[in-house]
């Protein structure tokens, strides 16, 4: 199996990952408690791996606080996101928002360049991701604020994307970063959390331990395959395919959150999963 092969399955199941631990997210009532799960108890996770893999060196470590400090952002302004916006209208803004920033800084900064062919099919992707947005828009049941929080949350995307990406690129062993930046990960939001909350969150978080757990596994572990998957492939193309999480999101959150799955929504997945076709075959 060749890299590209390798890392174009390992992506797809990333986002079917992605989906799945987001929308645990949304159907709990505390959103930004569910969270700090994921982030903190969830981070337990990667400890029994630290004794098979390198402890990291002085620049890898500057790679893990860069990662932690973007990851952080992300997950503030997801919670915000998702408390102000259904999950139909803020996860495909963040999500069409970061691949487009992935893409500019790729051609830009490391020469990643893609033909016109894969730019064509990534603009149809991006085209269903923000027409699944805007058909929210027109319902009228957007706040004013969620916007704003969703494109800030694409643009923490694409700031992850790109640390990530480059720090799993430059690492000898890419499971040091990817286990370390696990770890290193999990106080931080609590940390916040606490300014925020008092030690109240505390006994919050472990309150919604259902849908944390269920949205630990599949959130640590597809951000594991994503990674891998970075260090295999064309970064913007990978993080373009990523964002076929929007197919899964809209299954979920019709079958389970109950939102709506109109006509026109079908068309947006249908736009999303050519996009995703095309790309792989231009």
């Amino acid at each position: 199996m060749s890299d590209d092969t390798l890392a174009t399955l390992l992506i797809l199941s990333s986002a079917m990952l992605h989906a799945v631990w987001n929308a645990a997210v949304k159907h709990s009532q505390d959103k930004f408690a569910t969270i700090v799960f994921v982030t903190t108890y969830g981070s337990f996770l990667y400890i029994p791996f630290t004794a098979f893999v390198p402890f990291p060196g002085p620049v890898m470590w500057g790679w893990i606080a860069a990662s932690a400090v973007c990851h952080l952002l992300y997950q503030l302004s997801l919670a915000a996101a998702l408390e102000r916006g259904a999950l139909t209208f803020a996860y495909p803004v963040a999500r069409g928002t970061g691949p487009m920033l992935v893409v500019l800084f790729a051609t830009i900064f490391l020469g990643d360049t893609l033909p016109a062919t894969k730019l064509a099919a990534i603009a149809v992707l991006l085209l269903g991701i923000f027409l699944t947005a805007g058909l929210n828009v027109q319902k009228g049941g957007v706040s004013s604020n969620a916007f704003s929080f969703a494109v800030l949350t694409g643009g923490m995307i694409a700031s992850y994307t790109i640390v990530d990406g480059l720090a799993v690129r430059s690492a000898e062993n890419p499971l040091t970063f990817i286990i370390w930046a696990g770890v290193a990960g999990a106080p931080m939001i609590f940390i916040i959390g606490l300014k925020q909350r008092g030690w109240g969150l505390l006994s919050a978080s472990l309150r919604v331990w259902r849908q944390g757990v269920v949205a630990s596994i599949p959130a640590h572990g597809g951000y594991a395959l994503a990674l891998i998957a970075y260090r295999l492939g064309n970064l913007g193309e990978i993080a373009a395919l990523r964002e076929t999480s929007i197919v899964f999101a809209s299954i979920i959150g019709f079958m389970w959150l109950k939102e709506p799955f109109t006509k026109n929504k079908l068309l947006s997945v249908l736009l999303i999963a050519a996009g995703a076709l095309a790309l792989k075959i231009a």
